[in-house]
């Protein structure tokens, strides 16, 4: 699918959460642990953040259409935590600037082995917005979920660019197939929130949107199967089927 195709406004879904996240990164200790990031703090979760937001402003700002010019964006030393607001706040605003002047047709430079529009760069960051505000919420006891429809694409960005592209050390194929079903969703979702993965081995997964029975089903809300696919949950998963493959089709991509 396109990504200018969303049935949800993925700038707006940015700015959004960014400013919740920003606010409770203000509102808390930085010491807090991240329980989905472990060994990180807020404040650690907060500079990785604030490192995105800033690196992907700076690519569409460019505009950055080829590997080699990275080089050209500044890093950013670590704020002091109590500068860490200031500073999120500042490249929040820099690349959501950055994405509304560019519109959604600009050409970039993105990690998928190909350059991009802009429009892939505000589903990307819109996405990536919700999984870390999900994670400094649960941290600081102000839970969140992320709305069906922004979670049922964010599953299907996550197939798209991220499973299968590198087997984590030591995961086998999941060895089936396996059928991802959306309990909340409706038509006008993304793929009306069911998947068919039929293979997923390394660098990529293939998979359609449809509804077919599969070696394992995977049922649940979108957003508790956006969260099981990011390890970040397992609450209100059901499993239905070889519970060997989707546990294989969980573990076998690498995140880090």
């Amino acid at each position: 699918m396109e990504s200018t195709d969303l049935p949800y406004d993925a700038l707006e879904t940015l700015r959004t959460n960014g400013v919740a996240f920003i606010d409770l990164v203000g509102e808390h200790d930085p010491a807090t642990p991240i329980a989905s990031c472990p060994g990180w703090t807020l404040a650690d979760l907060a500079y990785h953040q604030g490192e995105v937001w800033h690196f992907w402003g700076r690519i569409v700002a460019g505009p950055i259409t080829q590997r080699g010019e990275l080089q050209t964006i500044r890093q950013i030393e670590r704020p002091d935590d109590d500068l860490l607001v200031d500073w999120l706040a500042l490249t929040h605003n820099e690349l959501f600037s950055a994405l509304v002047d560019a519109g959604v047709d600009r050409e970039v430079w993105t990690w998928t082995g190909a350059n991009r529009d802009t429009a892939w760069v505000r589903r990307r960051m819109a996405q990536d917005g919700a999984i870390h505000r999900y994670d400094a919420a649960q941290a600081t006891g102000d839970p969140y979920e992320v709305g069906t429809s922004v979670a049922a694409d964010g599953i299907d960005e996550f197939l798209m660019w991220f499973a299968g592209t590198e087997r984590r050390e030591g995961e086998m194929k999941p060895g089936g197939t396996v059928h991802l079903h959306c309990t909340d969703t409706d038509e006008h979702d993304v793929a009306g929130g069911e998947w068919f993965v039929s293979s997923l081995k390394e660098p990529n997964c293939t998979f359609t949107r449809e509804h077919r029975k599969g070696d394992a089903a995977i049922r649940g809300r979108a957003h508790d199967i956006l969260m099981w696919l990011w390890r970040r949950s397992d609450d209100g998963i059901e499993i239905i089927g070889d519970e060997k493959v989707a546990r294989r089709f969980r573990a076998y991509t690498d995140l880090s």
